[in-house]
């Protein structure tokens, strides 16, 4: 699978003839499907770490579990999402691994507020791009 950023720059004339010649080149004696969607940029390793870091620190103040604290956060900020499972359908969280980078924004400025709300006050962090 390939994966082509179009975008409206001084790059865009390169992705596109190599996108064309991607497609040119495909054996289509199996049917291909071509998907095109918005891009989302992926979370950052420092979005990531922070999050967790801050969950880590939130549930040492509340007495809970880091996992714990992840997963209301997540709740609170991705909602849920709905599985079939034996047939049975079935609410569940939505993995914080399929969040990008707006996304996982919405999660640490979750442990902000669930934090504030707990009246416990978190340091206020750096997350390098």
């Amino acid at each position: 699978m390939k994966i082509f950023v179009l975008r409206d720059d001084e790059h865009s004339e390169r992705v596109k003839r190599g996108l064309y010649n991607e497609l040119k080149g495909l054996d289509l004696t199996k049917p291909k499907q071509v998907t095109i969607t918005e891009y989302k940029e992926d979370k950052t390793n420092s979005q990531r770490s922070t999050f967790h870091f801050l969950c880590g620190l939130l549930a040492q103040e509340t007495g809970n579990t880091p996992a714990d604290v992840k997963e209301a956060i997540k709740q609170d900020m991705l909602g849920l999402k709905t599985i079939s499972l034996g047939g049975v359908d079935r609410e569940i969280t939505r993995s914080s691994e399929e969040a990008k980078r707006d996304e996982y924004s919405l999660l640490i400025e979750g442990v902000y507020i669930e934090a504030t709300s707990n009246g416990v006050i978190l340091p206020i962090l750096e997350i390098k791009s």
